[in-house]
């Protein structure tokens, strides 16, 4: 195979440039949003940030971003997943991907409720946004399962991770550079 052919099949396996940036803001601020959540009290008391009002603003953008995610992967289907390894390991990636998307818009709407449920304002960077007509029982209920969620989500997260950078580096089979930002490499 030609140098020309083996860009354009790596390119052809790869996530386009809009999946990949949303794929990688989404990640750093999923991991801001779980710091934030882990460690709000030394945040809010040791660095001066509002931890809790900053945790629901990256929510509801993580939310936003990934309603634009999943439009954009009905205009521009990822591409299809490699065909290293057995079949029960491409259904666990894609049993684990499916649920990675049921947290991401699950965890921002459990954290709606909350909120709506609660005392405080539910704001967006400052900007004032309507609550759910819910009682603080609702709102208590919602929290323990977004709580429980994010504990379960962060070791998800782990997984996918680790199997990344397990087919990156054991199998180099180039899985990870299949959501690099930029070209495809030549």
């Amino acid at each position: 195979m030609s140098a020309d052919a083996s860009r354009d099949a790596n390119a052809a396996r790869a996530y386009d440039s809009v999946a990949a940036a949303i794929h990688w803001v989404t990640a750093a601020m999923v991991v801001a949003l779980l710091l934030l959540a882990l460690f709000d009290d030394a945040i809010s008391d040791g660095l001066g940030i509002a931890a809790v009002p900053l945790h629901k603003s990256l929510g509801i953008t993580v939310f936003v971003l990934t309603l634009v995610r999943i439009g954009w992967r009905f205009r521009r289907p990822p591409p299809p997943l490699q065909q290293t390894g057995p079949a029960w390991q491409r259904r666990a990636a894609a049993a684990a991907h499916a649920a990675l998307y049921g947290f991401l818009i699950a965890m921002p709407l459990l954290g709606y409720v909350l909120s709506s449920g609660g005392p405080y304002p539910l704001r967006w960077f400052g900007i004032g946004l309507p609550k759910l007509p819910v009682d603080r029982a609702t709102g208590t209920i919602a929290g323990d399962i977004h709580v429980a969620a994010g504990y379960a989500m962060i070791a998800l997260i782990l997984v996918h991770v680790a199997a990344a950078l397990w087919h990156q580096f054991a199998l180099r089979d180039r899985t990870l550079g299949r959501m690099r930002l930029g070209p495809a490499p030549e």
